[in-house]
């Protein structure tokens, strides 16, 4: 999360004249907004701050100067003659009346840097924002408040507040969302996998009955006790769970079984280093569900049938998918793509699902031979109109197209309808020379679906995986496709070809 204050953005003072719901009715939240007096007494405050800084500044720079001229008269006075016995010049003391490292304008823009970060989160900490964000929201915060802090201002928070409050929803199903998918990477799927009355968790305690300090169990149990907090409209207490586990476990040096009961929660810890969650709550599991269900919507539906057996993965009608949902390729999804394309000039590339060609376009920059096959027409022509030597152009259906073996790579971003996208890499996958790579970008489903279909597409890319080293299944950030309309989780699949032929998944 980054604060985006403009001093040009000027938000209604209607605004901070009404109260509203930070959650509406299902969390139950409400937060006062802040008063238009109390940002311009905040305001006011800081800007006599920084006046009276600004006024020291001056004074001390003037002060200098009269402590240089002072050294110079000095000089006149002793004939540069030292006294022997000790060169007082060393003192701290003395060096502080020189302030030879001294520079206005830069001591004065650190000062007003410190001074609008600690007021920009007190101003978050007032309207209630923080208490709907989760622990990376506020490391993304704090981060961003490293670099460039915007200048404190009227109209600065006031903007600031407007649209944190209309972003309010979208924070909390955000945070609920990666609260969740810390607890079980199955939560990173909005498909078939909903939070029912108990999870299953490993590696919680490490061997001698401790926090395994490197699953980050702890941090998440407390975004999760926020969570439950906010949806009971309660103010939230972070660390009971955390505490209550502790006193659970007791201060033993070896493994051991405990078990922990909150309002929410009941926990119990096994000597294996596992514990099982139980949710005390149906009413707020409920909320929670339906809370997951607005946040990855149904913008892409990724399901396989239930019915699906593992003999389907080896069955392609070569028809497209009834809804292709195009959803172009971000920039940052690309970037990453091509880190791990390794690509160089002459490497013959298939794109076969082309859209408007943003893997095309980094891949034929890179040097590579590009055949890009796109159904679409007025998006194949869009394509073409790019005008680039190295690429060819290929309107067709591509689940028709014949094996054509002369591929060093195969970079992808296929239709997620269904299960479609299986049909598209394994007949992709196809097309590569021994020995080649195929990278896909998946719906997160793609590794968690726990179908017939989808088991049996995890063992052949297993069975086909890049390298013995490398995961199967890299996944990308949170929200890598929230720029073109979609929020599902995604991965990106890498599988190389053997280099000596084998019958794969055709």
């Amino acid at each position: 999360m980054t604060l985006h204050a403009s001093t040009a953005a000027h938000a209604s003072a209607d605004l901070f004249d009404a109260s509203e719901n930070s959650r509406a009715e299902d969390i139950g939240s409400s937060t006062d907004l802040v008063e238009p007096s109390l940002i311009r007494d905040i305001c006011d405050a800081r800007d006599r701050a920084l006046a009276k800084m600004r006024d020291a500044s001056e004074t001390l720079t003037k002060g200098y100067a009269l402590a240089s001229e002072a050294s110079e008269i000095a000089a006149g006075a002793h004939m540069g003659i030292g006294f022997y016995l000790e060169d007082r010049r060393e003192n701290e003391r003395y060096k502080h009346l020189f302030g030879d490292d001294f520079d206005a304008a830069q001591s004065l823009e650190v000062y007003r840097k410190h001074l609008d970060a600690c007021v920009w989160i007190s101003l978050l900490n007032r309207v209630g924002i923080e208490r709907i964000m989760d622990r990376t929201a506020k490391d993304d915060l704090m981060r961003s408040l490293l670099n460039e802090v915007p200048e404190i201002s009227f109209d600065n928070v006031a903007a600031t507040i407007e649209q944190l409050f209309a972003d309010a929803d979208l924070i909390f199903k955000r945070g609920l969302a990666k609260a969740f998918s810390d607890l079980d990477r199955r939560f990173r799927s909005h498909d078939g996998f909903k939070i029912g009355s108990r999870i299953i968790l490993t590696h919680v305690f490490d061997d001698s009955g401790f926090w395994n300090y490197h699953g980050h169990h702890r941090e998440t149990f407390i975004d999760i006790e926020r969570v439950f907090a906010v949806l009971d409209a309660v103010p939230p207490n972070p660390g009971a769970l955390i505490k209550a586990i502790d006193e659970s476990r007791g201060r033993g040096f070896d493994p051991r079984q405990s078990e922990a009961i909150t309002p929410y929660f009941k926990i119990r810890g096994f000597m294996n280093g596992n514990a099982h969650v139980w949710f005390m709550r149906d009413d707020l599991v409920a909320k929670a569900n339906n809370v997951l269900a607005e946040y990855y919507g149904d913008v892409v539906a990724d399901a396989a049938p239930k019915d699906a057996t593992a003999e389907d993965i080896r069955h392609r009608s070569g028809l497209p998918a009834k809804d292709l949902q195009f959803y172009p390729t971000p920039e940052g999804v690309v970037d990453r793509l091509m880190d791990l394309a390794h690509l160089h000039e002459g490497v013959t590339v298939l794109e076969p699902s082309a859209g408007t060609g943003a893997i095309v376009k980094a891949a034929a920059e890179r040097g590579a031979s590009v055949r890009a096959v796109e159904i679409h027409g007025a998006r194949a022509a869009a394509i073409s109109a790019l005008n680039m030597q190295n690429v060819d152009v290929n309107c067709a259906n591509f689940l028709q197209m014949p094996v054509d073996v002369s591929f060093d790579l195969v970079l992808m971003n296929p239709p997620f309808y269904g299960t479609h996208w299986i049909d598209h890499v394994c007949h992709a996958f196809a097309f590569l020379k021994p020995g080649g790579r195929l990278l896909t970008i998946l719906p997160a489903t793609a590794e968690l679906g726990e179908s017939a279909r989808h088991k049996a597409f995890h063992k052949w890319a297993k069975d086909n995986a890049a390298s013995w080293a490398a995961p199967v299944f890299r996944d990308l950030p949170p929200e890598s496709f929230a720029s073109v309309g979609a929020r599902i989780n995604t991965v990106i699949l890498e599988l190389r070809k053997p280099r000596q032929q084998a019958e794969a998944a055709s």
